[in-house]
């Protein structure tokens, strides 16, 4: 396991979503493109490398698609992982305290599946919100809806740093729209064009599939039931899920009228393919 730091820049200027500090990285895992975890192989807490990487032709975000890159890599430390015993400390760790040991292998074997079918969907999603961008590349978006875009992105990349952005700093000079220009009006573009196909599909978001959605993700919780009356008792996060259960539809309709090709892949592959795209 190393905990590092890194930055990545294309032709000198950094790109969303590609720094981040003192995060941790299993070796091995494929989390990161190819090429990074090999270039870091050896290195000690401490030693600094910059790694001249190209991101793969398939990779989810289009305009990094092919795309050669830089990322000045340090690392902070370097440890060995240690399976730990399989005994009731460990079982009631991760929320087992009856059942013992078949209990704890049940559930692993349960989130697993669950973590396994969440990947292939968000893969399979991803896959076809490319398909629908470059399928209107040539859509003129409003500037005013990409301004905003780029602002909420802004501050969604200084708040994943430490927070709210404090008062008087000047966010729009630290990080500059260049940045996130791209990812912003794919944002906007993507937006307009599922709007649009919701209203023609006539879609609306079924009330029996928000709650599954909910369902699903309060099953990672202890308190399930908590989690769950804390988004119907949230109107803003029950609006998030009700706006997926409609992007799932559309996917859905679409994929009806598509060919499709299965492409068989690891479990570690399917996760680490679902990490990346975070």
């Amino acid at each position: 396991m190393v905990n590092l730091d890194y930055t990545g820049t294309r032709d000198g200027e950094a790109f969303d979503g590609g720094s981040a500090e003192g995060t941790d990285l299993e070796l091995g895992s494929g989390r990161m493109i190819p090429g990074f975890e090999d270039g870091i192989v050896g290195l000690a807490a401490g030693d600094e490398k910059t790694l001249e990487l190209t991101f793969p032709e398939d990779y989810h975000s289009e305009e990094l698609q092919g795309a050669a890159v830089q990322f000045a890599v340090k690392v902070n430390d370097v440890k060995e992982l240690v399976l730990a015993p399989l005994d009731e400390e460990l079982f009631k760790l991760y929320g087992v305290e009856e059942g013992g040991e078949d209990q704890f292998r049940k559930e692993v074997a349960e989130n697993m599946t669950r973590e396994l079918k969440n990947a292939v969907t968000s893969r399979v999603k991803q896959q076809v919100m490319d398909a629908v961008v470059e399928a209107h590349k040539g859509l003129e978006v409003p500037r005013a809806l990409i301004s905003q875009e780029i602002q909420a992105l802004r501050k969604q990349m200084f708040q994943q740093f430490g927070g709210a952005a404090p008062e008087g700093l000047d966010l729009d000079s630290l990080l500059p729209d260049d940045m996130f220009r791209d990812n912003a009006e794919r944002r906007v573009k993507l937006g307009l064009v599922l709007s649009e196909m919701i209203s023609k599909f006539e879609l609306k978001a079924d009330p029996a599939k928000v709650r599954e959605t909910i369902e699903e993700l309060a099953a990672t919780y202890q308190d399930a039931e908590e989690v769950i009356n804390w988004y119907y008792g949230n109107p803003e996060q029950l609006s998030s899920v009700e706006s997926k259960v409609l992007e799932d539809s559309v996917v859905d309709k679409l994929l009806e009228a598509a060919e499709l090709t299965d492409e068989p892949c690891s479990y570690q592959e399917a996760i680490a393919q679902a990490q990346s795209q975070r």
